[in-house]
């Protein structure tokens, strides 16, 4: 399976003292090919408020250090609270409620991690935030207390390396061509038709769509759309380009398009993103790693 190579960005703010490269490390190399880089945040000094979780390409699982992340679901006007959060593949944006700090570290994983490590395929996880706890309790008990334990961030990164490492086996993998399409859609930022990753595949566009999003939860076309949304977001959020230029950069027909799968995926504009949540606000100020 092909590495997760995106990367969220790297708050800093109490543990000033920590370098970007004390924020994130590479996982063992047993959980290379389907987890990505784990990355340190501590996010203090920003006003009270709502953060959004933005769709992405890999699955959101968060260890959170002293208070637990507050999930709010402002249809039902409910808030979740998760010592260990695993996010499904969503197209939709999560709003995360947090007093003006937050700690823990995330952990990028491919749609194929959670068999991998926790015998779940990505379909029973999308749309949805879940704790670790109820699906693999031990796991979670061990990942948080562990975590929390620790004292370094190196520390922290060895006892995520030693409790997924052992959690690895085995179990009943998706079919080389949903491998495939995956890595396809992925390694192409969603520029790839799926008529050609379903023709490289072998298979018709209708059954690629069909195993794909029995396997994900999600299909080829959103998958695409995903994928060419958060490559765009990163850049928007470096302001170092014009929307016009991100938009033709990431394959969108125009910056309409792209202002309007923005609007989709984030609910809410561009511009306003980057004025209107702090941590976006804190993120851009600090010029953070962004590869």
């Amino acid at each position: 399976m092909g590495q997760a190579s995106v990367r969220p960005r790297v708050y800093t703010a109490v543990m000033s003292a920590a370098t970007r490269d004390d924020l994130i490390r590479r996982p063992h190399p047993r959980l290379c090919p389907f987890v990505g880089d784990y990355v340190a945040y501590d996010v203090s000094g920003v006003p009270a408020g709502t953060h959004l979780g933005l769709p992405s390409g890999t699955l959101t699982f968060i260890v959170s250090i002293d208070e637990p992340l507050h999930q709010y679901d402002a249809a039902t006007e409910c808030t979740e609270s998760f010592d260990v959060l695993l996010a499904g593949l969503h197209l939709r944006p999560t709003l995360i409620r947090h007093n003006g700090a937050m700690a823990g570290i995330q952990i990028n994983f491919t749609p194929f991690a959670p068999r991998i490590l926790f015998d779940t395929p990505a379909v029973d996880l999308a749309h949805r935030t879940h704790d670790l706890a109820e699906i693999a309790r031990p796991i979670a008990a061990e990942l948080h207390g562990r975590v929390n334990e620790a004292t370094t961030w190196s520390a922290r990164f060895d006892a995520i390396d030693e409790v997924l490492v052992r959690a690895v086996h085995e179990g009943t993998q998706p079919r080389p061509e949903v491998v495939s399409s995956w890595q396809l859609i992925a390694r192409s930022h969603g520029g790839l038709p799926v008529s050609l990753v379903a023709d490289r595949i072998g298979w018709s566009r209708r059954h690629l769509n069909g195993v794909f999003r029995a396997e994900f939860g999600i299909g080829p076309k959103e998958a695409a759309r995903v994928m060419r949304f958060d490559r765009a977001r990163r850049m928007i959020s470096a302001q170092s380009r014009t929307l016009a230029d991100i938009a033709a950069t990431c394959g969108y027909a125009d910056q309409s398009h792209l202002n309007r799968d923005f609007r989709l995926l984030a609910g809410t504009s561009p511009s306003l993103w980057l004025t209107e949540d702090p941590m976006v606000r804190q993120d851009r100020d600090r010029r953070p790693l962004d590869r």
